[in-house]
């Protein structure tokens, strides 16, 4: 079913997904949209579960800001902005976080982007499967290397947090090497390990 939606067919993706639940063509059909809509619903390994959830357990007190970015500045903050105030953390799409050129989370503000951190963990762990969006990995570690030690994000994270996002990148590292490969994210992946290096106290 992974490999039908990454080829761009949710028809042979619902097939795949009828005969394996035994359910209807329709109930097949919702499902695969619900899937491309939702991190939520995709099933994960038990490791991957374990890595979020201490994603979700460092970033649980990150209240969502009133404003993600500064949108008095030109139309795009404004566009971004509305886009992510439109959503939460449980609702916030693949399409939401657009590509590199065309991404909210580029101008948004470091509580901004700790708010929907737990979201983007997990996109960044899913498949590549969104046929207009390239594997979210990627744009997650440009945006954790940005700027070396002046990160805005790396700045703001209180010691736990930067814990949490480290060891996620070593997750990522650990068990997405031929996606990291295929997606030419090793550089980005390095920096980022380097940035966000887990303090000892």
């Amino acid at each position: 079913m992974v490999r039908a939606l990454a080829n761009g067919s949710k028809t042979l993706a619902a097939g795949e997904f009828k005969w394996f639940a035994q359910c209807t063509d329709a109930e097949a059909t919702a499902w695969v949209a619900h899937l491309l809509r939702c991190a939520h619903a995709w099933p994960q390994a038990e490791t991957d579960e374990a890595m979020l959830a201490q994603v979700e357990a460092a970033f649980a007190g990150v209240d969502k800001p009133e404003h993600f970015t500064d949108r008095s500045h030109c139309d795009e903050c404004r566009e971004h902005d509305d886009t992510l105030r439109a959503r939460t953390r449980d609702t916030l799409r693949r399409s939401d976080l657009g590509n590199a050129g065309w991404d909210p989370i580029t101008f948004s503000s470091a509580d901004g982007i700790g708010y929907f951190f737990p979201a983007l963990a997990r996109f960044a762990l899913l498949p590549d499967v969104w046929p207009d969006h390239s594997w979210y990995a990627g744009q997650l570690l440009s945006h954790l290397a940005w700027d070396g030690q002046d990160n805005r994000f790396l700045v703001w994270c209180s010691p736990l947090q930067r814990r949490a996002v480290h060891a996620l990148l070593a997750h990522v590292a650990a068990t997405r090497k031929e996606a990291v490969a295929q997606h030419a994210c090793l550089d980005d992946l390095q920096a980022a390990l380097a940035v966000w290096q887990a303090p000892t106290g």
